[in-house]
């Protein structure tokens, strides 16, 4: 399937690992030029290189996405190599954990900035070129949290922000959509990467539990029963990037193996 992105100017925040790096890869392969968006140099470098070698275009930048500051010079790295951006992938890494109790207001404004506000900002860096084109796509890497916050999980300032920026999405959706540009979120479930399994890993230690039976617990609750891959989630993530998916905006889309299992 001709997924019609061939030549789009792509900016892949959190580009560098785990379902971040899957998406670079991968809009890559259908022949974007990409901006691999990351705070990390090393890891940065490493997917760019495994872009160019497999013969696809690709630029570093190493920026923090949850910043104002680092989102204008990711976009100014996509002028200065190809032009301003087509697609925009949001991904920035989740704000401080610790359940109601344990969150101080200062690390709810915190994760306020890092999660609601750095979208803003990313909204409004990307969207007037976008307008001028009449074409854009942009994907927020969000929670199933913002459908059903986690019990179990200390991510209560998360729980609360991103289901903020899931709203903020489709509002912004509701604006763009006559100028060719969909807005779309997605739901995110368990996927094997390293950093689920450092959080994880912490969880079981802090509760004094063996990491290994408290994941087969964990995987009895997925349908699926396994974890997500990467490239399963990237898989999505550029279908939405697509022209073929022009129709679908504003939406929040599941990518979860079945764990949130509510009607609406």
């Amino acid at each position: 399937m001709d997924f019609g992105i061939a030549g789009k100017v792509a900016l892949s925040s959190g580009g560098s690992k785990g379902m971040g790096k899957a998406v670079s890869i991968d809009l890559a392969r259908e022949g974007c030029k990409v901006v691999v968006c990351a705070r990390g140099q090393k890891a940065v470098d490493e997917t760019v290189a495994e872009i160019r070698d497999s013969g696809g275009e690709a630029v570093p930048a190493y920026v923090d996405m949850a910043k104002r500051d680092g989102i204008a010079e990711a976009v100014r790295i996509a002028e200065a190599s190809w032009g301003s951006p087509d697609i925009v992938v949001g991904n920035v890494y989740g704000p401080r954990h610790g359940r109601f109790e344990e969150t101080s207001d200062e690390d709810f404004q915190e994760a306020y900035d890092q999660m609601l506000m750095s979208q803003v900002h990313l909204l409004r860096a990307v969207t007037p070129a976008m307008k001028e084109k009449g074409w854009g796509r942009i994907v927020l890497i969000g929670s199933i949290s913002s459908k059903q916050p986690h019990k179990e999980l200390p991510l209560v300032s998360a729980n609360v922000t991103r289901t903020a920026a899931l709203a903020l999405n489709r509002s912004v959706a509701n604006e763009l959509g006559q100028y060719g540009i969909t807005v779309n979120t997605i739901g995110t479930g368990g996927f094997a990467t390293e950093r689920y399994f450092e959080y994880m890993r912490g969880q079981a230690e802090a509760n004094g539990i063996d990491f290994d039976e408290h994941e087969a617990t964990r995987r009895d609750g997925y349908p699926i029963g396994r974890l997500g891959r990467p490239d399963e989630m990237s898989a999505v993530i550029v279908f939405l990037c697509s022209d073929r998916a022009s129709y679908v905006t504003g939406q929040f889309v599941m990518v979860d193996g079945g764990a949130v299992n509510t009607l609406m």
